[in-house]
């Protein structure tokens, strides 16, 4: 459950919420619609703990892993929308990008004293990236893209 207290946001002199409360159950879904500067960005960053609310409290479940996908596309420009969805789940993203860092370490021939240790770290953080379930994640960011109605070329094509 993702839950909102008496959550007060102002930026600059606009006040984004006053006493906001909501909550969201395991399984729903919703929708949060408004025009720009309202406040849906901060409210997204506040629930993912990258902001604070001024006033309130913003609780969030343990187990329950936070992403959004960012309108600046700029930020992502070369990469693809589910490059961008996969590094936004989280533990097992950060877990994908050290894999994906030991194996440029193992094709590397300057690091050839290295490589026992290597493939040991290798087998550990494939062991994590098993137990959260990592394999699955590339599936599942498609699922997520196409029920938001991105098309296959939109999901491998550059975001930028």
């Amino acid at each position: 459950m993702i839950r909102l207290d008496n959550v007060s946001k102002q930026v600059g002199h606009q006040i984004l919420f006053i006493e906001a409360s909501a909550a969201l159950q395991k399984g729903e879904k919703i929708g949060l619609v408004g025009p720009n500067g309202a406040g849906k960005t901060t409210l997204f960053r506040m629930i993912a703990g990258q902001e604070q609310a001024d006033e309130g409290q913003i609780a969030v479940d343990r187990g329950i892993s936070i992403g959004y996908f960012s309108q600046d596309v700029g930020e992502m420009s070369g990469r693809s929308a589910v490059a961008e969805v996969m590094d936004g789940a989280g533990p097992v993203a950060e877990v994908a990008a050290e894999l994906k860092q030991l194996e440029h370490a193992m094709a590397d021939p300057d690091r050839a004293g290295e490589m026992e240790d290597i493939i040991a770290r290798y087998g550990e953080v494939q062991h994590r990236f098993e137990e959260l379930d990592g394999y699955a994640l590339e599936g599942r960011a498609r699922e997520v893209l196409a029920g938001l109605s991105f098309s296959q070329e939109m999901m491998e094509g550059d975001v930028g």
